[in-house]
């Protein structure tokens, strides 16, 4: 007995089935909404906006910081004034309050008899007045002072020499807690006939220092 023939419309082309529906694939790809397309790239901005808008607000900050902190341990004025200051002026330094109040580079010779020391060059003897205006004890050095010629020459203190002065306490080198003060004398060994121009005062040997003007 025969098969029965299939009518033209029972007839099933498998490979146009899978080209119709590689079309629908096709289709609906390019109907989707333009949003869903480029998602990634209105990820992308945003990430952007957001990196800028960071980076902005983080400068601001730092600059309103930066200009904030002048006045704190450390920072270095001179009584409010733009200029330095001279002598018998008052200049801050962190926890310090320095004033210097004279000059004499005359000397060649500290001590008397044999308790004295020669100079290899000449003695400058800088008379300062030292306060301490913070609120905890702090050590001053002297060996943190340092003075400068019209040159720009830099000098420093003469430690061993400052022990043989008429007054030994006044060598400047002890603990002052907070409200205390002293009389002291700064000792720089610097060339015959050089003039000192200008000391540059420390609380510490880590802060910003203060200078002050001799001439």
């Amino acid at each position: 007995m025969s098969q029965p023939t299939p009518t033209p419309g029972q007839f099933t082309d498998p490979r146009g089935a899978k080209a119709q529906a590689k079309a629908e694939r096709a289709y609906r790809k390019a109907s989707r909404p333009f949003y869903k397309k480029k998602r990634f790239i209105l990820l992308a901005l945003v990430a952007l906006i957001v990196i800028i808008v960071i980076a902005t607000s983080g400068g601001s900050d730092d600059s309103a910081s930066s200009g904030g902190n002048g006045s704190g341990d450390g920072g270095s004025s001179s009584g409010g004034s733009a200029a330095e200051a001279g002598l018998n002026e008052p200049v801050r330094d962190g926890k310090f309050e320095f004033t210097v109040n004279g000059v004499d580079c005359s000397k060649t010779t500290l001590g008397t008899g044999p308790i004295s020391t020669q100079a290899n060059g000449t003695f400058c003897l800088v008379s300062v007045r030292v306060e301490n205006i913070g609120n905890e004890a702090q050590t001053l050095d002297s060996t943190s002072q340092v003075a400068y010629d019209a040159q720009g020459s830099k000098y420093s203190t003469d430690t061993e020499a400052a022990f043989y002065l008429d007054n030994a306490g006044s060598a400047l080198f002890e603990q002052l807690n907070p409200g205390t003060g002293v009389d002291g004398t700064l000792v720089y060994d610097v060339p015959v006939g050089t003039t000192l121009t200008k000391l540059e005062l420390h609380d510490s040997m880590f802060s910003n220092g203060v200078t002050v003007n001799l001439g």
